[in-house]
């Protein structure tokens, strides 16, 4: 079931996008709830059985619980980001709840179909379909949900039917089998629908965040995941660092943009593994990019990182078959979180930057970093060269 549903491909990101679909659909709940309490009270009241009775409070309070489930389940995902656990928990205590009420739809189900009132077979039917109908177009993004759950409500009313033995009653039974069954493929279809459509939303946003060339973070996406670094430093330090290359031009004039496409990837790769799991690498121009690093726990981790940066980027690339080598000059600011925008920060470490590329004897950039220099003087922004 597993792999014909496509469980085994669902991202955590794909995962935690169903899982909120559970938190959707409180009035019909609402409404089936209130439903359900007026048939099995009315079934219980025609069958004179106390057992009926509890069946039905029982259910109506399982109706009752599951809206207040769903409402907060709403409130919780304000509460972000979420992890696959976390969703994972919610997914089990809207699955108990959905199993438990199902379940008390069958056992009304049954009873009525059981009873000697020829009204109730009537009523009862009514109840499961409302029910089932409910359960599939609003639980299908979590197919095993869904399709446990109508099979828990419809089973003891095909049992049921079956069992009185009149050719309308197998007829009933019949019939609610064949609904059983599209019922199931219905939710799969569904499933696959839904799953298609967040996958398809998730790629647009994806590229709408990131750099198609080298696949870090494009200057949109560097404003979101700066919003996130700094929710994790919480009460520390954290860094920006801006780099670009040197040498990259001479590679792009002399074997062509393919290999200048090559080499920005291959540049892209490195930053990726040297960098702390928690930062954020974006390009943000040609040969240009910014490293957003935090938590800073130790005075020179900032240092450290563009030391790292610097001597990884240094070394010799394979580009089409040549020894390709660039340079980097990088500066960085660092300033306590909360207490400055991704703008100021880019712009102090910018300064640092042109201080590093002065560095390296160009006149034309030193007067760039005097002018620089100017920019944010406050905070401690230095050049690695």
């Amino acid at each position: 079931m597993s792999r014909r549903f496509g469980y085994g491909s669902e991202t955590d990101s794909l995962f935690i996008a169903l899982v909120d679909e559970l938190a959707t659909g409180l009035f019909p709940a609402a409404i089936m709830a209130a439903s359900y309490c007026g048939v099995a009270s009315f079934v219980a009241f025609k069958a004179q059985s106390p057992v009926l009775w509890v069946i039905a409070a029982t259910g109506t309070l399982i109706g009752a619980s599951k809206c207040l489930v769903k409402r907060r389940h709403q409130r919780a995902l304000r509460d972000r980001p979420w992890d696959r656990q976390r969703a994972a928990r919610w997914e089990i205590v809207n699955a108990a709840f959905t199993f438990g009420f199902a379940l008390q739809i069958g056992c009304v189900a049954a009873c009525g179909f059981l009873a000697a009132d020829p009204a109730l077979p009537v009523l009862v039917t009514g109840l499961v379909f409302g029910y089932c109908s409910g359960a599939v177009t609003r639980t299908a993004f979590r197919p095993r949900i869904a399709g446990i759950a109508i099979c828990i409500a419809t089973v003891p009313a095909i049992l049921a039917s079956a069992a009185r033995g009149d050719s309308t009653s197998i007829a009933i039974a019949t019939v609610f089998t064949v609904f059983l069954c599209g019922g199931l493929e219905t939710i799969r279809y569904l499933y696959l629908n839904t799953r298609r459509q967040i996958i398809l939303r998730h790629d647009m946003a994806t590229l709408a965040k990131n750099d198609p060339l080298t696949r870090l973070l494009n200057r949109l996406g560097l404003r979101e995941a700066f919003r996130a670094v700094l929710a994790e430093a919480g009460g520390n330090a954290i860094a920006v660092h801006c780099l670009d290359l040197d040498g990259f031009k001479p590679v792009n004039d002399q074997y062509g943009h393919a290999a200048g496409d090559e080499l920005l990837q291959a540049i892209a790769d490195r930053l990726r593994a040297v960098v702390p799991a928690k930062a954020a690498v974006a390009r943000v121009g040609g040969d240009e990019f910014v490293i957003v690093q935090g938590p800073i726990l130790q005075p020179d981790e900032a240092a450290h990182l563009a030391q790292r940066i610097d001597f990884a980027i240094a070394e010799p690339y394979l580009i089409q078959g040549r020894e390709v080598r660039v340079g980097t000059s990088i500066g960085f600011a660092t300033a306590p979180p909360g207490s400055l925008e991704l703008d100021p920060l880019m712009a102090a470490a910018d300064a640092a930057l042109y201080r590093a590329k002065a560095s390296k004897s160009d006149a034309t950039v030193r007067r760039a970093a005097k002018r620089a220099d100017s920019v944010l003087p406050g905070l401690h922004a230095n050049p690695v060269s």
